[in-house]
């Protein structure tokens, strides 16, 4: 008979969500304002300015070549764990041989060492973006996948994934302030390159202290009952997985909401300082306002899917994101409508994307958590990893769609010797939308009832 978790170290299992949070917020809200700076930004060109076809950018093609190879590694960390046979557990030993890599190659992104416009500078990102993909990978594929088997009850792992999301949000809150500690620097003389590049190392190394601390949070063995290890091959799994009706449903729909928020995150600096023409000293309050609103409201989210389930916010995120990403078009229009108010226009946008910030960073998680346990119990066979490694790789196809995507917008209507274009900026916008609308849709199929009764059903029969 296995020990319940403490309160303590799940806790302490959810630190390496704070360093993930700052670690996504380095690359989905700055990469592209790194490397394809405005002139506001006063940030070098690294990159090359060449175009592929004529649009897409230097930056979009090293984003797909690292997701093409990120595309590998997913199922082969997801099968090793699953049949893992380590004397600390299937899991925790890839949490703590990865948590070095994962937190050094972010970083390393933004030291490319060369000279402006090199294609070296290039091949320095792209290496170091695939290292940062592939890593994360190994950590969270292994630390995903154990939850449902260190948290059985579905109502308790609901409140874990709150303290996981507060985690992750309040750092991703310290990320949106990188663009007031830049500010303080170049204040104190630093050039916007070096006050940069220091921020970041700041918060990579807060984020490799996390990674450790809960990659030795417990023993695994302690909190893990005796399971069945999957004996077919890695491909045969992913084809059993993807028999999963509602594992599918979910998974498309989770990938649409995804890339819209990815779309927003990526281009949510833009909105600010281009369209509502907020300087990017102050850029940040607006971005704090979305994420201490979500976390207020986390456990109003957490109540609902008690009561109801965990379609509805998800549901009703779906149609504010929508409407939101309407209104961002005419963001600049907007705000011309009221000089000198441009900063509480911004905090109000804050404010109204809070709700879908909040569900949409909490439940899917839960959710596939709800169908890795009921395919365990229906099926006796433990295939977390496999699980976990779809999971994980739609986050990543958002990040890629979003980085690919943007990156090559942007460009639309940008002047000679600029990167970015106003109307790039403004259809960014039209594009999430409707990434947004088709998650609306996609949601609307998932059957949440169903999957959670089916829990209660087979643990109140092994009790």
């Amino acid at each position: 008979m296995t020990k319940a978790l403490p309160k303590s170290k799940m806790y302490r299992y959810c630190l390496a969500d704070i360093a993930k949070g700052l670690f996504n917020g380095m690359i989905g809200n700055y990469l592209l304002y790194f490397f394809q700076p405005t002139v506001k930004s006063g940030l070098p060109v690294l990159l090359p300015e060449n175009k592929l076809l004529g649009f897409i950018t230097v930056m979009a093609l090293i984003t797909a070549v690292g997701k093409i190879v990120d595309a590998v590694t997913d199922p082969i960390v997801a099968s090793l764990s699953d049949k893992c046979k380590h004397k600390a557990g299937r899991r925790m030993p890839f949490l703590r041989y990865a948590a070095i890599p994962y937190a050094l190659s972010v970083l390393l992104i933004f030291f490319a060492p060369f000279k402006e416009g090199s294609a070296l500078n290039a091949l320095w990102v792209g290496f170091f973006l695939v290292t940062y993909y592939t890593s994360y990978t190994f950590y969270f594929i292994p630390k995903n996948a154990l939850v449902p088997e260190i948290i059985p009850d579905a109502k308790v792992r609901v409140g874990y994934y709150g303290v996981s999301t507060v985690f992750f949000m309040g750092s991703s809150s310290f990320m949106y302030a990188a663009t007031l500690f830049v500010d303080m620097l170049k204040n104190a003389g630093f050039s916007p390159l070096w006050a940069w590049r220091t921020v970041f190392a700041v918060f990579a190394a807060i984020g490799i202290t996390c990674l450790l601390l809960s990659a030795y949070a417990f023993n695994e063995k302690e909190y893990v009952t005796e399971n069945t290890k999957p004996k077919e091959s890695m491909l045969k799994s992913f084809a059993l997985v993807f028999k999963n009706k509602n594992f599918v449903i979910f998974s498309l729909g989770d990938l649409f909401s995804g890339v819209s928020m990815a779309f927003f995150q990526t281009a949510m600096l833009y909105y600010i300082t281009m369209l509502l023409n907020v300087s990017e000293s102050q850029s940040f309050l607006v971005m704090l306002s979305a994420i201490a609103v979500a976390i207020c409201l986390f456990p109003l989210i957490i109540k609902m899917s008690r009561k109801y389930n965990k379609k509805l916010p998800l549901i009703i995120a779906s149609v504010v994101f929508t409407a939101v990403f309407g209104l961002i078009y005419f963001g600049d229009k907007i705000a011309a409508l009221a000089p000198g108010n441009e900063l509480f226009i911004g905090l109000a946008m804050g404010v109204i994307v809070s709700f879908p910030f909040a569900a949409i960073n909490i439940l899917p998680q839960s959710v596939v958590s709800d169908i890795i346990q009921c395919d365990c119990l229906v099926n006796g066979v433990n295939r977390e990893g496999i699980f976990s490694a779809v999971k994980t790789f739609i986050e990543k196809i958002c990040s890629a769609i979003a980085m690919m995507g943007v990156s090559s917008i942007l460009a639309v209507g940008a002047l000679e010797g600029e990167s970015v274009g106003l109307q790039g900026v403004k259809l960014t916008g039209v594009f999430a939308g409707i990434f947004s609308l088709l998650s609306l849709v996609i949601f609307v199929f998932y059957n949440d009832k169903k999957v959670t009764s089916t829990i209660e059903k087979y643990r109140g029969e092994s009790k």
